[in-house]
């Protein structure tokens, strides 16, 4: 049994309770195919069983007859199951999208991360650990969310009334000249965040064929962009569209072209 199948196995890939009662046919088929993926024990046919399921979860999901979280959080699985990680993070980003708060797309989907190469780049996570709070401060500021620099503004804030407090109690010139200086990095901060929030956002895409080279132009005669070819699963930001062609951001900041056949798109 291969790493993936166990962390599948660990991670309780799909909840038999949320589709106890299935709504038609190819959900049943899915679900039935899903579990049999579970029971192989030649590789060949676990991936086999769990690439039907995926695409009946998909044929489901494009019906549109159900639309909630934990469908692509079971099409995101069986794509995972099939060792197909660009589909897999599509679909547990679409998850998310619907359900910002599901727990298992967002655990999901970092395992699915964790899959990739090394140095594929990934997206960054919100602020809310001081080593993220310290790459917002002195990252590059295209890097920064404007979530981010709201909670670097309230904690400006914060900092500056305290010591205005202080300052007024001790009668300490120290004190109110310093207070001062953090109330100006906190106007600074609420005018860029307040700037950034209404800048449009790039959408989003996943690679979904691997080994997709990215070149430095619209063109397939065009010379490689990066040193390796993209595994299906880097997600990237949509700078450009010029039909069958995109011009992508990866998340360290690099652009590159490839060809829209390549990616899957998402909303930004």
């Amino acid at each position: 049994m291969n790493r993936l199948l166990k962390t599948l196995l660990c991670i309780v890939a799909l909840s038999q309770s949320v589709w106890a009662n299935p709504s038609n046919k190819s959900l049943e088929q899915a679900i039935e195919a899903y579990n049999e993926g579970f029971a192989a024990v030649e590789r060949e046919q676990r991936l086999r069983h769990f690439r039907r399921a995926e695409l009946l979860f998909a044929q489901v999901a494009e019906a549109g007859e159900i639309e909630n979280a934990s469908l692509y959080v079971s099409l995101g699985n069986a794509a995972l199951g099939a060792q197909r990680i660009g589909p897999a993070i599509v679909a547990f980003r679409r998850a998310l999208a619907i359900d910002p708060s599901n727990r298992q797309a967002r655990q999901n989907l970092e395992h699915a991360r964790t899959l990739l190469p090394d140095w594929v780049p990934r997206p960054e996570a919100t602020a809310t650990s001081f080593g993220s709070l310290v790459g917002a401060l002195f990252g590059e500021s295209a890097a920064r969310s404007a979530d981010q620099i709201y909670l670097l503004a309230s904690i400006a804030f914060l900092a500056a009334a305290v010591l205005l407090a202080l300052a007024i109690r001790t009668d300490r010139k120290g004190l109110r000249n310093l207070a001062g200086v953090l109330a100006v990095i906190w106007i600074a901060f609420l005018g860029t965040a307040v700037w950034k929030s209404y800048q449009p956002t790039a959408a989003v895409a996943v690679v979904i064929l691997p080994d997709t080279t990215a070149r430095a132009a619209d063109s397939i005669n065009s010379p490689s962009r990066l040193p390796e070819p993209l595994p299906s699963g880097t997600e990237v930001q949509v700078m450009e569209d010029r039909s069958d062609w995109l011009r992508v951001r990866l998340f360290d900041g690099r652009d590159a072209w490839l060809p829209a056949s390549s990616v899957a798109r998402l909303a930004g």
